[in-house]
């Protein structure tokens, strides 16, 4: 019997490469976002640390995973919150971002009484879901003296 290949097994280095800068650039979209709220504000790739959680603000108290999926089910999203939660400094809360394709960005939290809230990012946050601002890249022949 051949046994069933799990994770990355099935998928090409181009398929991978691919997944990972989507979710890339979904944690720089969530920071560019939450900077109007939050200015102390960081992704923790940056501070040259890899935590378990991708964005945190020590002013704010907050810790934030972002995930960017082709679809994502009630139990993934439950999972990556209560592992978020589990990693969460003392004191802090923990909040789960994320977004399917062409849906808007949502935010899944637990509330003090237990019960776990999904709402749009900007009912949340009071601020508007936006494209971060990449660098532009030199193009060939633009440096002209």
């Amino acid at each position: 019997m051949k046994q069933k290949k799990i994770g990355n097994a099935n998928r090409t280095k181009n398929q991978i490469r691919s997944s990972k800068s989507k979710g890339s650039s979904m944690e720089y979209d969530c920071h560019e976002s939450l900077l109007a709220k939050y200015p102390d504000i960081y992704l923790t790739k940056q501070k040259g640390f890899q935590m378990m959680y991708d964005i945190q603000t020590d002013n704010g108290k907050a810790v934030f995973e972002c995930k960017k999926m082709k679809g994502i089910s009630w139990n993934q999203a439950v999972k990556f919150l209560e592992k978020l939660e589990s990693l969460t400094p003392k004191g802090y809360a923990a909040y789960l971002l994320f977004q399917s394709n062409r849906q808007p960005c949502l935010c899944m939290c637990r509330q003090p009484d237990g019960y776990i809230q999904v709402v749009r990012f900007e009912v949340e946050f009071s601020v508007p879901f936006i494209k971060h601002t990449p660098i532009k890249r030199k193009v060939k022949g633009d440096d002209k003296k």
